[in-house]
């Protein structure tokens, strides 16, 4: 058995509260489905640094080093213009370090949240939703959740239904409870059908084989 350790670089902290657990999930059905050996994956460790700055992010990953083997680098796609190059100057960054852990970035087409609404069976669970509630968002929807203009926003009405508020910012620890529990109970088959996640899929796949862990 091989250990398999990696860090997320995140935007904001609620991110870290959904990508982290969702993100060490996804890994563990990624080796077990692609990979012959058996790989032990470790908890997602979270590095605190402004992910604009590449060399701040080198610097909280540089104060890891030897505990990891692939630095997760998030950033949501929109606007694209800007994420597309705020990922290019991180990757740059990391390959002039010529460090031996890969980089794979978390990309969603537009914002993380589109994610946790991939799977309403899951979110109606977690919420304890009436089931209409749930078929109402799902009748609304025009194409996958990725292509939703403002996913945050569809979310939080998600959240206010089942919390009886709209400001589902004004409850901190009860938005990281929910986000953490929908993190562990997510269909990660389900997220494989959004063509970003599955970017990532492939991307990780790749990582991890170059790494020699397809045998273990």
């Amino acid at each position: 058995m091989r250990a398999l350790s990696c860090v997320l670089a995140r935007e904001g902290v609620s991110d870290a509260w959904f990508l982290a657990p969702l993100l060490r999930r996804a890994v563990e059905q990624l080796c077990a489905e692609e990979f012959d050996g058996i790989v032990e994956v470790l908890p997602v460790m979270c590095l605190d640094a402004d992910t604009q700055q590449p060399a701040k992010v080198i610097a909280a990953a540089e104060d890891v080093r030897g505990t990891f083997d692939v630095l997760l680098f998030h950033r949501d796609g929109a606007p694209s213009g800007k994420s597309e190059e705020v990922v290019r100057r991180m990757r740059d960054a990391w390959r002039d370090l010529a460090a031996d852990e890969p980089l794979v970035a978390v990309v969603p087409l537009r914002e993380t949240e589109a994610w946790a609404l991939a799977d309403l069976d899951a979110l109606r669970r977690v919420l304890g939703l009436p089931s209409v509630k749930v078929a109402e968002f799902a009748a609304d929807l025009r194409g996958t959740v990725e292509q939703l203009q403002d996913p945050k926003e569809r979310l939080g009405r998600l959240i206010g239904a089942a919390t009886r508020t709209g400001r589902s910012d004004e409850h901190t620890k009860f938005l990281q409870d929910f986000l953490e529990r929908l993190a562990e109970q997510i269909e990660i088959g389900r997220l494989r059908k959004l063509p970003a996640f599955a970017c990532w899929w492939t991307d990780m796949t790749n990582a991890l084989e170059n790494l020699g862990f397809r045998y273990g």
